[in-house]
């Protein structure tokens, strides 16, 4: 099958707290990026639906903690995880 995505995937082992002002903070794996964004697992996917929109930290001691947290939108639910875009 063609990989039809406009930028390529990296694997990861970050972690990463999504929170918004309805539910949060909830917590799961980044298991991929692009510069597009994220795919989360480890997470109840009933929670989600797409268009939700989240402030997301990234939970790593590599990452620089001082940073605010990232504005993403829920673009894709799976039931192993969810899709997430970066808001610019």
């Amino acid at each position: 099958m063609e990989d039809r995505r406009s930028h390529p995937r990296r694997k990861t082992v970050c972690k990463i707290c999504l929170s918004n002002k309805h539910f949060g903070p909830v917590k799961g794996n980044i298991r991929n990026l692009s510069e597009n964004g994220v795919f989360v697992e480890a997470v109840t996917t009933s929670d989600f639906s797409t268009g939700m929109l989240f402030a997301a930290t990234v939970l790593d001691p590599d990452w620089d903690q001082t940073l605010p947290p990232l504005m993403m939108k829920v673009v894709r639910v799976e039931t192993d995880g969810i899709a997430l875009e970066f808001i610019v």
